[in-house]
């Protein structure tokens, strides 16, 4: 007979409550030095435990990245549960709540934003969240391709990112505030359109052809 595995609620509630340590000391050391300043040996000397506690938690670095972008998402609303549960006439609220939920995380969300690491730990679930956004949007798209919905989907869903927050608020000059309305209001208007059928491609300007080089005349010799 196998041993049974020992559970203790006591040891249970300690695991846990060192595990929510570690996320709020990598959040602290993310939000100090960005990346570099995250390794599992700085994030045990933080938090003042052993390394081998935290390779207990996190045996690699993907593992905490990954283990961390499930935490902060229900700080940032982006849990999949949530926009999944949103309906079409619900969308365009996300922004005005997401945020300022951005902007009291912009220091954690920079530097996560700019690792290569971080973002292939999150596109790995986009593919399936880009299908189940567009099944959401099925009723208010008739006569779309099941692509070229997803290629909408995506178009509207992205609104509510923090990498458009982080332009809106770094490359256009716009208030928090401001650009949550303003992608509100592209949202709802992205939303509305879909009715009106998927957009035909414009049609390629023609290429102009490569006039042929005149020839050279030959010098006559005197």
């Amino acid at each position: 007979m196998a041993p049974r595995a020992y559970s203790s609620p006591v040891r249970d509630a300690q695991l846990e409550q060192t595990r929510a340590h570690l996320f709020d000391t990598a959040r602290a050391l993310l939000a100090e030095g960005g990346l570099d300043a995250l390794t599992l040996p700085k994030l045990a000397q933080a938090a003042g435990v052993s390394v081998p506690t935290v390779y207990r938690h996190f045996p690699t670095m993907d593992d905490l990245l990954r283990a961390f972008l499930d935490w902060i998402r229900p700080r940032i609303g982006q849990t999949a549960a949530r926009l999944l549960a949103t309906t079409a006439d619900e969308l365009p609220a996300l922004p005005l709540d997401n945020y300022a939920r951005y902007e009291a995380e912009a220091a954690v969300l920079r530097p996560l934003m700019e690792s290569r690491e971080f973002n292939r730990i999150r596109a790995a679930s986009m593919r399936d969240r880009a299908r189940a956004g567009a099944a959401i949007l099925k009723d208010r798209a008739p006569g779309w391709r099941d692509a070229d919905l997803e290629a909408a989907t995506g178009a509207i869903y992205v609104l509510n990112s923090p990498q458009v927050w982080r332009w809106f608020r770094e490359t256009w000059g716009v208030e928090s505030d401001e650009a949550a309305r303003a992608a509100s209001w592209a949202m709802r208007a992205l939303i509305d359109a879909l009715a009106r059928g998927p957009a035909e491609a414009p049609a390629r300007p023609p290429r102009r052809a490569r006039a042929t080089p005149s020839p050279r005349r030959k010098r006559s010799k005197r």
